[in-house]
């Protein structure tokens, strides 16, 4: 058993003080949870077992389609709050963007909107995304890692 120290950056878009929020946890334990600004950092630590299995979840919540989104006049989309997962650092080490990040993550979707995209075009809409780090819907950002975290990041690179 070892604790970890992590460091989760993200960077989010919002307008007149008013930005995403994001709940983040490691398996089913909420370890941070707040606001996400241009530049926000979550620093926690961790207790992981040896020889286990992990998910690192960030959970975009508070989404209101109706205020979060501003379309023009032919419904493009020219204002959304959203934020992006930028970096992930464990124990200082931080985890390769496009091999870990991007590669091995998947996004679920929830939002009532981005759902009733999905029964009409589940292609192009599908409710579970890989290679995506960036949350524009209510969704959960997912990262499956394990322990030892040093050898399944050289197994991951």
């Amino acid at each position: 058993m070892e604790q970890n120290n992590f460091k989760i950056k993200l960077h989010g878009t919002g307008w007149d003080d008013v930005y995403p929020e994001c709940i983040v946890y490691i398996n089913d334990d909420v370890v941070a949870q707040g606001p996400v600004l241009p530049q926000t950092c979550f620093e926690f630590d961790y207790e992981l077992q040896d020889d286990a299995e992990y998910v690192l979840k960030i959970q975009y919540v508070n989404r209101n389609t109706q205020l979060d989104v501003v379309r023009d006049s032919t419904g493009n989309i020219i204002k959304n709050r959203q934020f992006e997962v930028e970096s992930i650092h464990i124990d200082d080490i931080e985890l390769d963007y496009y091999n870990i990040l991007y590669t091995l993550s998947k996004t679920n979707f929830v939002d009532y909107y981005y759902t009733q995209l999905h029964q009409q075009d589940p292609d192009t809409y599908p409710l579970i995304q890989k290679e995506n780090t960036i949350l524009g819907a209510e969704c959960t950002w997912n990262l499956k890692f394990e322990t030892p975290v040093y050898i399944w990041l050289l197994e991951n690179l």
